[in-house]
């Protein structure tokens, strides 16, 4: 393997087979010399993966191909765990991320940041995902106290040794900014230029915010109430105690029921808040147990 390069980029990528020789174009155009690319194929059903071996280039263009869709948690993962730069980038490959910008993020990150995320201020996407992202990233602000404009944009640069200890599950992707300023490290935001899609679809849409709120609460479990996860699960529990007494203390039969069942609701609550705290004390000894994604080839 040749000397380790100053700059990874690692590219996931899903179904991208008009795009990624263009890619791979114009990265070497931005980035000169001192690079490696690691594209990382998410079960791609079209010609994506040919495209890339043609690419290929023993220490420059590294290629991983999954077994089947993972998701891009594992592809980041995986990519990542491959990567030997002192900065790691990441970016889409479908062409929307402009690499001519990649200069701006590794300029940041020198700044002493441990992360730089990408803002799209001005989107070339369909109306549906522009409101879906600005709602999401709302939400994600209001709850997580991390305010980024755009939370769950791709294009991002990491300190290379931050990038490679980073241990994702599910969809946490979405939440790297989060995860990463709850550990210590300086978060940034930069403004970046995004380009109109000019082939494939995009995978994103509505479903997406909706998966989104739901891992926000797995997030702020992980962040926030990592270590006592009963609290949180305790707080919420509250309010139905609450409720519980006073519609006992009503007089009113019908309310007795309601009663009954907001007593049981919170007791429940308590009891997963318990069962989280379990979890969580044995959740680091079975890290990195579980493999995230199946490898069918690897090209270094």
């Amino acid at each position: 393997m040749p000397e380790p390069p100053r700059i990874s980029v690692v590219i996931p990528v899903l179904n991208e087979e008009d795009s990624v020789d263009r890619l791979v174009t114009a990265l070497r155009e931005a980035l000169d010399s001192g690079f490696e690319l690691i594209f990382v194929d998410d079960g791609s059903t079209d010609a994506t993966w040919t495209r890339l071996k043609t690419l290929h280039e023993s220490g420059c263009v590294r290629l991983v191909r999954f077994r089947r869709n993972f998701g891009k948690t594992a592809a980041l993962m995986a990519g990542f765990r491959l990567t030997r730069g002192d900065i790691v980038i990441t970016m889409d490959g479908d062409l929307q991320d402009d690499p001519s910008e990649i200069p701006r993020f590794v300029s940041k990150i020198e700044e002493g940041y441990g992360l730089v995320s990408g803002w799209k201020r001005t989107r070339h996407d369909p109306w549906h995902k522009v409101a879906a992202s600005r709602i999401f990233n709302f939400v994600a602000g209001w709850v997580t106290g991390l305010r980024l404009h755009d939370i769950n944009c791709g294009f991002k640069a990491y300190r290379g040794d931050l990038a490679r200890s980073l241990r994702l599950h599910g969809e946490m992707h979405r939440f790297i900014p989060v995860i990463v300023a709850a550990q210590g490290f300086r978060v940034a935001e930069i403004e970046v230029t995004h380009h109109a899609r000019k082939y494939g679809r995009s995978k994103y849409g509505f479903a997406r915010l909706f998966k989104g709120c739901f891992d926000l609460v797995t997030v702020s479990l992980l962040t926030r109430f990592r270590e006592r996860p009963a609290h949180l699960f305790g707080f919420a529990s509250l309010p139905f105690f609450a409720a519980a007494l006073v519609l006992g203390l009503s007089g009113i039969f019908p309310l007795y029921v309601l009663a009954g069942v907001c007593w049981i609701s919170g007791v429940i609550l308590l009891t997963a808040g318990w069962v989280a705290e379990m979890v969580a004390g044995l959740a680091a000894a079975a890290a990195g147990q579980t493999p995230l994604y199946s490898i069918e080839e690897q090209l270094d």
